[in-house]
């Protein structure tokens, strides 16, 4: 299990620099970027048509633009991780592709970034609250065509993208509101697993976005 999550995902980006973004220039958003630095500088000074393109290419199937959406929230993420004594930082980077995954951008254009961060806080403050009251709650805020995690999950399974075991474990964490170590308890396993099973999942799941958003 990864110590050090924002120290990889920064030494990932330094790799993907030599990415031929060549495919994005046809976007007015995202022309004359040559790299994904250069994109996140553009994010930096236009960010919801920015942003609102690189989501759109993500729900699409690139996962590299619902990357790009990632680095320029780490820093804030971090910031949300590192004042919440409750969760740590896996925790808010799991729940971050969730939100990215099922972000509503036909009906929420706008303050897209703020969006991301209050939505990734709500959702990982919900984690800790009582699971009756948070299935409850997500299922009464549902509208039909908005995804809540149970609805993710169970599409994840129908699709094979996650296994039955995996399954629970995410529902124990994103559904029934269960931290890690409880979650581990109730699945006779350690949280150190939890904590890896669902950070592993929930980067698979954000390779398939189009796929669970067709589906679900």
């Amino acid at each position: 299990m990864p110590k050090h999550p924002v120290a990889l995902l920064n030494r990932e980006w330094l790799s993907l620099q030599y990415t031929d973004l060549t495919a994005w220039s046809q976007h007015p958003e995202l022309s004359g970027c040559f790299t994904p630095d250069e994109v996140l500088l553009r994010v930096a000074a236009d960010p919801d048509p920015v942003l609102g393109r690189l989501i759109a290419l993500f729900h699409a199937g690139d996962r590299l633009a619902g990357r790009v959406v990632l680095q320029s929230m780490l820093g804030k993420l971090v910031l949300l991780a590192a004042a919440d004594p409750r969760f740590d930082q896996q925790d808010y980077l799991a729940e971050f592709w969730l939100r990215l995954i099922a972000y509503p951008l036909g009906r929420r254009p706008r303050r897209i970034a703020a969006n991301l961060a209050l939505d990734t806080r709500k959702a990982v403050w919900a984690s800790g609250r009582s699971p009756l009251i948070i299935s409850s709650d997500q299922e009464l805020r549902a509208s039909p065509r908005e995804l809540t995690a149970r609805r993710v999950i169970a599409t994840a399974l129908e699709l094979g993208l996650i296994d039955p075991a995996t399954q629970k474990t995410l529902q124990a964490v994103y559904c029934e509101g269960l931290p890690s170590r409880l979650a581990a308890q109730s699945l006779g396993t350690t949280s150190e697993l939890v904590r890896w099973r669902n950070s592993r999942s929930i980067r698979r799941l954000a390779t398939h976005a189009r796929e669970l958003l067709a589906a679900a």
